[in-house]
């Protein structure tokens, strides 16, 4: 079932570039609120003419047909030279040209233009499965200010970077095509190279790219581990691979002949866009690759029945389940937050989270089943049990500035000092409590080590920091008071977290869920975003409050855990702006300022 006439050339050019699919297992179709996926064409066995049980290959393709700065002949075509000097080597700026470029001579119909560079086959060897690509994109970069109100207070604002992609646009890729009218003629300018054309591109990696690293001696047969697959070196013809075309498990493909050392077609393509040494901690932007019918695959939580492994010169999907006739096959990344999956992909994720199991059941995937009317004691239950919400150091640092505690430490300057340079976080992470979970676990342990540290007496603190011993991570059992005051000012920071969010409590958002049809999707989807961000601080708040009690005191707000107001407070201190509100946020206090040094990602 391949439909549509780009799927059936896109296919036909898989297959004449080594790709190999097994057209009697796999299909392409398309599936309502999720765009293009791969369903079963068949019953598919694990056991696929093993006596044990191993994994079907669906697919398979040379690393050769992979998209990166290292496949494409872009970077050597526009000089390596040229290509570094507008530091198209670093980030995605450079990949973001590639799939530009590609993008435009796949779709350009103008004759003269093409046969003015005499590139044409090089130029257009990506172009039926550019065509494939999806051109309009659900993720929150594509939203209007009023429709980015609903999601105030969640972890994906401070990640969506619109400043940070409109600068790269015109301060290096504008740039770089204003040098080359032979590559990027002026003629696909309008079309091709406007901002609105690399948001899309950059898109397009965000929600379909893989890490395939270069093969090393060292390697061995991986599977993709996150977001990104893991992979090795580019550039083999896939006749120098094991034969695609039979079907082998996972264990059987890694027997590849040792003897066959050919050296990389790209070689000199690696070295010459190698990152800087001074960005040699950072991953090499030349991994990130597009994986054409790899990307097909679509993802649910808990629903993954395929992985993609890495061999020295393929790429193998292989079952890792039983998949029936029908059934969609998903390559699932680690299970995201919904925050994460909106940033990256356009949806979100809804299962049961309260199940007769100890494993939430995913019997409701997001957009398809909220549609109509849905009464309020089942959206109660519905949510992704992968949810986080992240709270940031210069908060924590605000409360305590603003509490009686925080009158011992005089010196908050140095504290930060001392935390930055042992290389502990900005942000911390909560996750959804487990039934019976004791603060002890729900807290990272990090948040309690910064909490402690700026509670502490300043002779305490001298002594700590002499030592070079950080306050441990941990409540201590026998320090009543410390507990006391630790969960205090967690509660307070906790509260004023909650306070961040749009849209009132949670059961108001719950109320709106329950009339999904009278919601725009995108406000949909930040409704169900933010309301699991905040069942988790009501959670954790909830769970701390018992701890107060058995220590035998109360928050020191007095408020009650149903104290939601939805109206956000301005919570930072001498800053002036609201806590967590940057991307990159500043602490500052009486002594001076200094900035949380890890930045995010986009």
């Amino acid at each position: 079932m391949m439909e549509g006439a780009d799927i059936d050339a896109f296919v036909r050019w898989f297959q004449s570039n080594g790709g190999y699919i097994d057209t009697k297992a796999m299909g392409i179709t398309e599936y309502p609120g999720s765009g293009r996926g791969a369903i079963a064409l068949c019953d598919i066995p694990v056991c696929a003419f093993q006596s044990v049980p191993k994994g079907y290959t669906l697919f398979t393709l040379p690393r050769t047909i992979t998209l990166s700065t290292r496949t494409s002949p872009l970077p050597s075509l526009f000089g390596f030279n040229a290509w570094r000097a507008h530091g198209l080597h670093k980030g995605w700026v450079g990949l973001i040209l590639c799939m530009m470029w590609e993008d435009a001579w796949a779709h350009e119909s103008d004759a003269m233009d093409r046969g003015a560079q005499g590139q044409h086959d090089v130029q257009t060897k990506w172009g039926p499965y550019m065509r494939t690509l999806p051109t309009t994109f659900d993720t929150p970069m594509f939203w209007s200010a009023e429709e980015l109100e609903e999601l105030q207070g969640t972890a994906v604002i401070d990640k969506i970077g619109r400043d940070d992609v409109a600068r790269a646009y015109s301060e290096q890729l504008v740039p770089a095509i204003n040098t080359s009218p032979a590559l990027f003629p002026p003629s696909h300018h309008g079309d091709w190279y406007t901002l609105d054309a690399y948001h899309r591109a950059g898109s397009r990696i965000l929600s379909r790219s893989f890490t395939v690293n270069r093969w090393t001696d060292n390697d061995e047969v991986e599977e993709d581990r996150n977001c990104h697959g893991e992979a090795g070196e580019a550039g083999s013809d896939a006749d120098d691979a094991e034969d695609p075309h039979s079907n082998t498990s996972i264990e059987s493909s890694m027997h590849i002949d040792d003897a066959r050392t050919h050296p990389s077609l790209l070689e000199d393509t690696d070295e010459r866009l190698d990152s800087d040494s001074e960005d040699s901690e950072d991953d090499d932007p030349s991994d990130v690759a597009m994986v054409p019918m790899a990307d097909i695959l679509n993802a649910r939580w808990g629903s993954e029945n395929a992985k993609l492994f890495y061999e020295p010169f393929v790429l193998r999907m292989v079952t890792t389940k039983n998949i029936k006739q029908g059934e969609q096959i998903f390559n699932t990344y680690g299970d995201p937050p919904n925050s994460e999956l909106l940033r990256r992909y356009g949806h979100v994720d809804l299962v049961r989270l309260h199940s007769s199991s100890s494993t939430p059941i995913p019997d409701r995937h997001g957009d398809v089943e909220m549609k109509g009317d849905t009464d309020v004691e089942t959206v109660m239950h519905l949510g992704n049990p992968s949810d986080i919400v992240e709270v940031r150091a210069d908060l924590v640092l605000h409360v305590v500035q603003t509490t009686n505690f925080g009158s011992k430490a005089k010196d908050t300057h140095a504290r930060i000092e001392w935390w930055l340079d042992e290389g502990e976080d900005d942000t911390f992470v909560l996750t959804l409590p487990e039934s019976g979970s004791h603060s002890s676990a729900i807290l990272p342990p990090a948040l309690i080590s910064l909490t402690r540290l700026l509670l502490l007496s300043e002779p305490d603190f001298e002594s700590a920091h002499s030592k070079g011993r950080l306050p441990k991570g941990k409540l201590r059992k026998v320090d009543v008071n410390d507990n006391k005051e630790v969960l205090e000012i967690l509660d307070d920071v906790f509260k004023q977290r909650e306070e961040m969010y749009i849209g009132g409590s949670i059961e108001d958002d719950e109320r709106l869920l329950s009339v999904a049809e009278t919601l725009t999707r995108r406000k949909r989807h930040a409704v169900i975003v933010r309301l699991g961000e905040k069942r988790i601080l009501r959670d954790i708040r909830q769970t701390l409050r018992a701890m107060l009690a058995e220590l035998g005191t109360t928050s020191i707000n007095g408020a009650g855990h149903g104290d939601e107001k939805g109206n956000r407070r301005d919570r930072v201190g001498d800053s002036g702006k609201e806590a967590g509100g940057n991307r990159k946020r500043v602490i500052k206090d009486s002594e001076g300022d200094r900035g949380w040094k890890k930045a995010r990602k986009r």
